[in-house]
């Protein structure tokens, strides 16, 4: 059988910082939310490079560029230069809250965060202006799009096709019917979905005694190295053959307020992503780490042909390991 497909994926992006429930804090930008400073430490971005690198891995970094709005291009633009030399993946995120700071009083909030929500021609504005934003900062033209907080609906789809982006990674099973917008396929690989290639976060089934059973995505804050592992390992008999991971750029780091001027670093999570990244260079026969800028239509193509919409169940053991561990960062 062919390796497993992996993506390592992270949403960059400023914080609105609490902003719109008080007109006296302000968005969190690069310093703080994305290369995640803690005093002349970086726990950001420049961490999660790090080990990465370390392990010969190259991450897709979703970069969110409607800040814009509020910080103007120079900040995106810093983020952009450092991911691109540092030779990383750079594809197109977007969270239209950002548009209130263009109105006379942002507090309105009449721009929703949810880009499903707009009409299709309302969305492929969005998705162009943020494709050129992207391409001012030295990015090559994105060919993949991650809706802030999953937020795609079918019309998305369309407006990505129109525009020339081949991959969304919006879909994720654990949101929808909440944030994602996007109708129940119930897919979790690799789809050729209305004409755009949809890469859905992964899930997997938690059942634990103590509650219902519930889907959870494989996001680096959400889940344990034993449940990515058994994940991983269970892909290689019956799928998903396209693992997609998901984390945030301020994923190692616990604010205690709204502006993040108190901040401890999440070992226990750093750890997690150290473990994941040993564990798939020491796998590499078994497993391929690819960026979205990676592929193109016959690589998507052949991959599709692989697609296998397993819905994993972790071991409960490992859940509640999980659960304990989570409950101790809150208290710490």
């Amino acid at each position: 059988m062919s390796k497993i497909n992996v993506f390592i994926t992270v949403d960059t992006e400023h914080s609105i910082g609490g902003a719109f429930g008080d007109p006296k804090l302000k968005p969190v930008g690069n310093e703080k939310h994305i290369l995640g400073k803690i005093g002349t430490k970086y726990y950001g971005i420049p961490l999660i490079m790090d080990i990465a690198e370390a392990s010969n891995l190259t991450l897709t970094f979703f970069v969110e560029v409607l800040s814009t709005c509020y910080f103007g291009e120079e900040e995106t633009k810093k983020v952009c230069e450092y991911i691109v030399n540092r030779g990383h993946d750079v594809q197109l995120h977007l969270h239209p809250n950002y548009l209130n700071f263009t109105l006379d009083n942002p507090l309105e909030k009449k721009y929703s965060d949810f880009i499903g929500t707009y009409p299709i021609e309302k969305q492929v504005e969005l998705i162009n202006e943020g494709i050129e934003i992207l391409i001012q900062n030295g990015v090559p033209k994105p060919i993949a799009f991650r809706a802030g907080c999953f937020a795609a609906n079918e019309e998305t789809l369309r407006a990505l096709k129109a525009v020339g982006v081949l991959i969304d990674s919006s879909y994720n099973k654990t949101y929808l019917g909440d944030t994602c917008l996007l109708d129940n396929k119930g897919i979790n690989d690799l789809t050729y979905l209305n004409e755009i290639w949809e890469f859905p976060i992964t899930n997997f089934v938690e059942s634990i005694k103590l509650r219902p059973k519930r889907f959870k995505p494989l996001d680096i804050n959400g889940v344990s190295f034993q449940e990515m592992k058994y994940i991983l390992n269970q892909a290689k008999e019956g799928g998903p053959h396209n693992i997609t991971i998901i984390m945030h750029s301020f994923s190692f780091l616990k604010p205690y307020d709204f502006q993040y001027n108190k901040v401890k670093p999440r070992w226990h999570v750093i750890g997690r992503f150290e473990n994941l990244c040993n564990f798939l260079k020491e796998n590499q026969r078994e497993f391929d780490v690819k960026t979205f800028g990676s592929l193109n239509i016959e690589k998507l193509n052949q991959m599709a042909l692989q697609s296998v919409h397993t819905l994993p169940q972790v071991p409960s053991l490992f859940s509640i390991m999980r659960g304990f561990q989570q409950l101790k960062d809150i208290l710490i």
